[in-house]
């Protein structure tokens, strides 16, 4: 019964209590409820062109205080969730707008318009000091280009426009093939310009040189490119001595949506007195880019790119000896024809048929009195023996996560494949070559570690002088020991009966010729094909000139930004470590019998801090740098000063120390480029474990060739060669930037900058297995290598250059720039490749938006280069002033978010050059379609 009362006393009370509960409950609940409203306010919007009323992607929608925001998609939508109450301020930014504030005081869609303005001295960069800047403060010298740029440029490929900056030469050895430096030393292949793409070196592995835009960005994703002129080893490791590049894809978090372009285009358009062998050919480029942002935490991109052409062919005849064309000298050997580098003396055939023949000696005699009798052999022209097919696919692959809204996880890989041909120590046919680079990396607000690995297959490359010679040596030896016979004897046999029948020596050795040349394949056809394929598929280790390298390179790097713990200054600091696993099989590199693996150690800090009421920006640099194949490690510096005359001029000034440790093909290559020829490193490894020049010494070609005129051994020059050491170099310069009226935006400097131990090339010649000085009257008893050194001598570098850009109004632009690059001191014992004119300019003059609702815009360029020596391995001579002009016009279809474009590059298509041995680049007429390119 007590029990009973208990449970009813319980329930009474309860049933008091209950709705008080109730309340309490439904209060709470609707408290809750109330939060998650509120933390989930979401704010849409669309942004549009205040002037075409057209959308505007990619602008960047932030909330006011707070590091949370969104960007607008390809529609110009954004959304944005926010977490507290109204009203809430949002800030709309984007370059070539004017920066918004909006008071939102409610949910809804907000209808937002940007005022365009000028982008004229608001460039902002962030290579010349690891950090955000605008591009008029910069402590360096500093050029830029952006995706608006390159939607309105008339170069169809953005990396060609890179020509067209201040300061920067290049080298075209083929349509996919561009070489880029500043400040001198331009050459195809050169391993003292880095180029850097999102955070990763673009080197080949093996080569140690950018191989363009082969693995680099599409024409759909770049952000933005900066170019570091001159030394920038400190923030970005050894072998930035020329300059380095630094190209940054486009974020899917930001640029979303579907992008397409579609070139279709004809160059080899001949005209005038142009030897381009090709006729009228078609140019095609397809480019498709996808990004999505999936959620606030997940966003990716896709990324394919294929372009095929006609390559422009080199076509330089010139005699590399300097005594005529090829019916005036019996040793022709042509620029670009190939296998004409075998040649051989033919007294002792001459002397061989005396003794056989003594009626001959009449004839003879006279002919042994004059001296040497030099005959090459007959070669091949590039057109029809290279192929002409321009070939490149690139495709890309990017997923970003956000971990949390400061921290960022990507993964990404990047596949590139094709054909090309690059200049060197001759010309190299890069066919079916493969390269690929792949990412993984955290980034935080203030730190990334990003590790990569970049892998490099050389497919079917083709040495071309050694291949042409061999295939000249199947169809038919020079000379055959066993028999006697070949083509040499056959040729003596030919020149001596048409001199009996009262010819001179020219006519007769032209006649000669033809008939030792009976049964030669000609380029392209079925016998010739099948002797070249079976040359170029064995490799240079028995016997060939197959190109086997599959190098790979492996990469980690961390940085860290200390800005916010030690608040007195901009303090970053990072590691880097790096590991070349050399594997070409013992065509590039001695590593027949495993692969040679090189590491590298760096640790580099930069401090910048604000002094003088912030008017005096003071910054110091410092790398330190460890690599295996030297015993020394090194250490880099940069400091600099900018001063703030006022809001919109600084003047600049800096000096860099900067070390290069050789590359790999600077140290250890050893290529044969050439029959008995080698392209070589000079590393002791090589010099004396290899060559055995402590055994065998080498001599100067030049007394090599001098021996062989006079056969005096005191003619020889021995040539001392000891193991290559790292090159520096000390590097000041002085210049000033300003934005005048927001008009007019000038930037002016002058370096100088002195090399020691500079790294060079000499030509040297010894005769293995003998010290008999007789070997080197016999070219296939003796070995030639072109090899890389260090000149005693300092060599000196200076130069200045200016540009000014004019905003001339309603989206008008002209621009100019003029530099000047000058080599003191030349080491004369070697080859310098200080391959540039003494003086250039570039012109440019556009408008982005004329017309009804702004839907037209034009561009023009003109670049201008005096006639200047280049040297190269395999010939030097002058290359021909030249003035190359390219345009564009413009039409945007607004409602269908497109534009078609219809332009050229050298429209005059008057032929030049911009490399000795390198093809003459004609005319390209283009019509591109794009859609949703922005």
């Amino acid at each position: 019964m007590e029990g009973l009362l208990a449970n009813c006393n319980i329930a009474v009370m309860l049933a008091k209590i209950y709705p008080f509960m109730l309340r309490t409950t439904t209060t709470i609940i609707l408290i809750f409820l109330s939060f998650g409203v509120y933390a989930q306010q979401v704010i849409t919007g669309n942004i549009r062109n205040s002037v075409t009323k057209e959308v505007v992607p990619a602008v960047s929608i932030l909330i006011k205080d707070t590091q949370l925001g969104d960007y607008t998609n390809d529609q110009g939508n954004f959304r944005l969730t926010i977490r507290k109450g109204f009203p809430v301020t949002i800030i709309c930014s984007s370059l070539g707008f004017e920066t918004k504030e909006i008071v939102i005081t409610g949910p809804g869609p907000q209808r937002i318009e940007l005022l365009p303005v000028s982008v004229l001295g608001k460039e902002v960069v962030v290579s010349a000091s690891r950090f955000v800047q605008k591009k008029i403060e910069s402590p360096v010298t500093i050029e830029r280009i952006g995706t608006k740029d390159i939607i309105n440029s008339p170069q169809p490929n953005y990396y060609n426009m890179i020509q067209g900056l201040k300061g920067v030469d290049v080298t075209t050895s083929s349509m996919m093939f561009t070489t880029i430096t500043t400040r001198g030393f331009n050459t195809s292949g050169n391993t003292n310009f880095t180029q850097i793409v999102d955070g990763m070196d673009n080197q080949a592995p093996g080569l140690n040189f950018p191989i363009g835009a082969v693995i680099g960005l599409t024409e759909l994703d770049v952000d933005n490119l900066e170019v570091l002129s001159g030394a920038s080893s400190a923030l970005y490791g050894s072998r930035g001595l020329n300059g380095t590049m630094v190209m940054t894809g486009k974020d899917p978090f930001k640029y979303q949506g579907l992008s397409a372009q579609i070139t279709q285009g004809v160059n080899h358009i001949k005209k005038g007195k142009s030897n381009d062998p090709l006729g009228p050919s078609p140019y095609y480029d397809w480019t498709v880019r996808w990004g999505k942002k999936v959620n606030d935490k997940f966003a990716f991109k896709i990324n394919v790119q294929y372009t095929q052409a006609k390559d422009w062919m080199a076509s330089d005849t010139t005699n590399t000896r300097g005594l005529g064309g090829p019916l005036q000298d019996p040793g022709y050997n042509g620029v670009n024809i190939y296998g004409s580098n075998t040649n051989a003396d033919i007294n002792p055939f001459l002397e061989g048929a005396m003794a056989q023949v003594p009626e001959l000696a009449p004839l003879i005699e006279p002919l042994l009195a004059e001296g040497r009798h030099v005959v090459a052999r007959t070669g091949y022209p590039e057109y029809g023996y290279l192929s002409s097919d321009a070939q490149l696919f690139k495709a890309n692959a990017e997923f970003r996560y956000k971990i949390k809204p400061t921290l960022e996880a990507i993964v990404s890989g990047t596949y590139g494949q094709g054909n090309a041909v690059y200049s060197n120590d001759t010309r190299y046919a890069l066919t079916r070559f493969h390269l690929g680079q792949y990412r993984a990396e955290l980034k935080a607000q203030h730190w990334f570690l990003r590790a990569y690995t970049s892998r490099e297959n050389s497919g079917r490359t083709i040495i071309a002088g050694p291949t042409a010679q061999l295939i000249n040596e199947a169809w038919k030896p020079s000379y055959d020991g066993r028999t006697g016979d070949g083509w040499y004897p056959q040729y003596v046999g030919a020149l001596l009966e048409s001199m009996s029948t009262g010819d001179s020596y020219l006519d007769a050795s032209n006649k000669a010729r033809v008939f030792a040349d009976q049964g030669m394949p000609a380029a392209g056809s079925p016998q010739f094909l099948r002797l070249k394929d079976s040359i170029a598929g064995i490799p240079t280790s028995q016997g060939g000139t197959l190109f086997t390298d599959r190098s790979r390179l492996f990469n980690t790097e961390l940085q860290y930004n200390f800005t916010h713990l030690v608040h007195f200054a901009e303090l970053i600091a990072g590691l880097n470590y790096r590991l070349y696993r050399l594997d070409s099989k013992g065509s590039l590199f001695p590593d027949i019998k495993s692969p040679i693996d090189v590491a590298e150690y760096s640790a580099y800090a930069h401090l910048t801090k604000k002094v003088a009421h912030d008017k005096l920006s003071l910054a110091a640099a410092f790398r330190y740098d460890k690599n295996t194949l030297f015993a020394k490690p090194r250490v880099t510096t940069r400091v600099s000063a900018v001063f703030e005359v006022n809001k919109e001029s600084f003047i600049r000034f800096s000096y860099q120390n900067a070390y290069s440790y050789p590359s790999n093909i600077q140290a250890l290559q050893s290529t044969l480029v050439d029959y008995n020829t080698y392209a070589s490193g000079g590393s002791d490894r090589l010099l004396n474990g290899v060559y055995q020049f402590d055994k065998y010494p080498a001599y100067t070609v030049q007394s090599v060739d001098s021996f062989q005129r006079t056969q005096n051994p005191a003619d020889l020059k021995l040539f001392q060669l000891n193991d290559i050491k790292p090159q520096s170099v000390d590097a000041f310069e002085l210049g000033y930037s300003s934005l005048i009226g927001g008009k007019v935006l000038i930037d002016v400097l002058g370096y100088y900058s002195t090399w020691k131990n500079f790294i060079g090339y000499v030509n040297v010649a010894n005769s293995p297995g003998t010290t008999d000085p007789t070997a080197f009257l016999d070219r296939s008893q003796y070995i030639q290598y072109n090899i890389a050194y260090n000149g005693a001598e300092k060599v000196n570098t200076y130069g200045y250059a200016a540009s000014v850009g004019v905003d001339l109004s309603h989206h008008f632009m002209g621009k100019v720039n003029f530099s000047s690059d000058f080599l003191k001191n030349r080491n004369n014992s070697q080859v310098n490749n200080f391959n540039t004119p003494n003086y250039k300019f570039n012109v440019e003059f556009g408008n982005t938006g004329f017309g009804n609702k702004e839907r037209f815009s034009f561009n023009t360029t003109m670049r201008f280069r005096p006639a200047y020596f280049y040297q190269i391995g395999f010939a030097s001579g002058t290359v021909p002033a030249s003035a190359v002009i390219d345009a564009q016009v413009s039409y945007r279809l607004l409602q269908a978010h497109s534009t078609i474009k219809l332009g050229g590059t050298n429209i005059t298509n008057t032929y030049y050059r911009n490399g000795f041995g390198s093809p003459a680049i004609g005319g390209m007429y283009y019509i591109t379609y794009a859609y949703n390119v922005f």
